[in-house]
């Protein structure tokens, strides 16, 4: 069985589903590495399929002990789908993660291939909330009745928003005042784990989640106050530096990037500086446009205007 391949697997058993093929093999690989001393040296292949070895899990401290079968065994497909997604305001694709049989083993092998093709999770922000969603679940070791407890834990108390669900987050805005806008999350994948975990979900992205007009400064800013005071007080993320209101964030990719040295742009930049590092610029400065210079206006090159006719050239 573990030797077939993956159009054998849907030749001769007749699984056509990718995302069963998926879990079949992750069942047998589970099983293997339980009840084998070694298991077959295959890998992760073109098609998404995943197979990882017993080697390659014990390297990276990933084996798969006995108390955490049992929890994936809590986390069958019809808790993902009746439970989970609901928790992450997800509830929209229960219907393509039951068809699929989407149980927790198999959440960490998704690719966005199979959330964008069998899922039909298209909205990149919704892709981004379940991964949030399943990085919460590897912190609990995948521990159900550790998930359920610290949710009620914290049902009532500002603390572990890590583990809030959409619902308590919408019980949260409306308690700060803002109940108004509190049922445009609903369905929306603002979860806790996303605002513990993503650096870069800040209060403006919570304002836009909520619909809160641009013009409603009033809002905004009671969200911004009472948001920052939720993450330091329920979550890891901390201020920039001391007495900053605003939050650690993920280095935009645009900041990976070199800077290109386009119309003298670093030349300019170093200008603007000023030579004595001042940033005092001198009287008589221009900045250069990056379009065409004017040809030199030298009494050998150009005549000067006149009488307001242009100048011949000579």
């Amino acid at each position: 069985m573990s030797a077939l391949s993956d159009q054998e697997i849907q030749r001769e058993i007749g699984i056509s589903n990718p995302l069963h093929r998926l879990k079949l093999r992750l069942a047998i690989q589970e099983m293997v590495s339980l009840t084998s001393p070694s298991a077959p040296s295959t890998s992760r292949t073109t098609t998404g399929n995943v197979w990882v070895t017993r080697e390659e899990m014990e390297s990276e401290n990933q084996a798969i002990p006995a108390f955490t079968t049992l929890a994936y065994g809590d986390m069958n497909h019809e808790w993902i789908g009746n439970e989970w997604l609901p928790s992450l305001g997800l509830p929209q694709y229960r219907s393509t993660f039951m068809e699929c049989l989407v149980d927790a083993r198999m959440l960490d092998h998704l690719t966005k291939k199979d959330l964008r093709g069998q899922l039909k999770m298209v909205d990149s922000f919704h892709r981004t909330s379940l991964q949030y969603g399943i990085q919460c679940l590897k912190r609990l070791n995948y521990d159900r009745k550790e998930l359920e407890r610290q949710r009620e834990d914290s049902n009532n108390e500002v603390k572990d928003v890590l583990v809030w669900t959409n619902e308590r987050v919408i019980r949260w805005v409306q308690s700060i005042g803002l109940r108004e806008y509190a049922s445009n999350l609903i369905e929306s994948g603002v979860h806790g784990a996303l605002i513990a975990l993503d650096d870069s979900f800040d209060h403006n992205s919570m304002a836009l989640a909520l619909q809160i007009p641009t013009t409603n400064q009033q809002a905004r800013q009671v969200l911004e106050r009472e948001f920052n005071s939720l993450l330091a007080l329920g979550t890891d993320r901390r201020p920039l530096s001391e007495g900053d209101g605003n939050f650690k964030r993920q280095p935009s990719w645009r900041r990976r990037l070199r800077p290109k040295e386009v119309g003298g742009m670093k030349e300019r930049e170093a200008v603007m500086a000023g030579a004595d590092g001042t940033g005092t610029l001198p009287s008589n400065f221009r900045i250069r446009g990056p379009g065409p210079q004017p040809m030199s206006t030298s009494p050998g090159s150009r005549r000067h205007q006149r009488d307001g006719h242009p100048a011949e050239l000579t």
